[in-house]
């Protein structure tokens, strides 16, 4: 096995290349910019380890299908040894989404123990195969007949966690919302609140996968019916991770948590969270 040094190295070296044939800040975007920093000490042998995991995202337009995907990359410190994590981020069709995540679980088998990078390589994979972004004929007359037969139920679920600190988690948390076609937050920290609010058959998908991981303590505070989407409002437009911290950066500012609750007029769900009422910071 190459060293952590050398590994990292590569990475560097093929995020440039991307960065290269995807100039555009619309097609090529990094997810940390300090990473890269502590990345470059570390070869530099200025740092002796490495808190962060390097990663980016690419906008790949697929012309044959008319259709704009977004595609997160997080390299793992092994990488190319060790697989990429790939996620689609992207809303699209729960068929898709599902068809995406099998073809590329093959194409990494097929990299195992590789000794090159490879997102090159992945990206014209995922070209040549612009049919995974396509839902059938048969699902979407599948779908329409439900539609029509059967009006959606949507949710939203309020989620309390002993504490949200973990990266790999939160990428978990964020993911599968986006995955699932869910709106809402995550805040991390101690405690760590979730909310989710979408189809309640996704809402449930979530909550199995997020128990589906190791908690110290997960639970739901409270699972709101909202009916049909026609007769209500959904309270968010995508999902976030929130960040109200404090000036030392460390803990999180309620203040600011509760003014984001009642700009949405979901303040009294910082009492349930927390057992006091909060504080109007304007």
């Amino acid at each position: 096995m190459n060293s952590i040094r050398s590994c990292i190295e590569q990475q560097l070296n093929e995020m440039e290349l991307l960065h290269c044939c995807y100039p555009s800040a619309d097609e090529f975007h990094f997810d940390d910019i300090e990473a890269i920093t502590d990345a470059k000490q570390f070869i530099d042998e200025k740092r002796d380890y490495l808190q962060r995991n390097l990663g980016f995202i690419i906008k790949l337009r697929l012309n044959d299908i008319n259709t704009t995907i977004e595609l997160q990359f997080i390299y793992p410190l092994h990488y190319p040894e060790s697989p990429v994590d790939i996620h689609l981020r992207t809303y699209l069709s729960r068929e898709c989404y599902e068809k995406f995540n099998e073809s590329v679980k093959s194409f990494l088998n097929n990299k195992t123990s590789s000794q090159e990078p490879y997102v090159m390589e992945f990206l014209s994979w995922i070209q040549d195969n612009q049919t995974l972004f396509l839902v059938s004929n048969d699902t979407t007359a599948k779908l329409t007949n439900e539609q029509i037969i059967t009006k959606k139920n949507f949710t939203r679920l309020w989620i309390y966690s002993h504490h949200i600190y973990n990266i790999d988690k939160r990428r978990n948390i964020i993911n599968w919302a986006h995955a699932l076609h869910l709106s809402g937050f995550s805040m991390p920290g101690k405690p760590g609140i979730i909310c989710v609010e979408g189809q309640e058959s996704d809402v449930d998908e979530y909550w199995a996968r997020l128990r589906s991981l190791t908690w110290k303590k997960l639970q739901i505070k409270e699972n709101e019916s909202l009916g049909d989407i026609e007769d209500n409002r959904l309270c968010f437009n995508q999902f976030q991770e929130l960040a109200f911290l404090h000036d030392n950066h460390t803990k999180q500012d309620l203040g600011q948590f509760y003014q984001y609750l009642q700009d949405k007029q979901l303040e009294r769900m910082f009492n349930l969270f927390f057992g006091f009422h909060g504080i109007n910071k304007k």
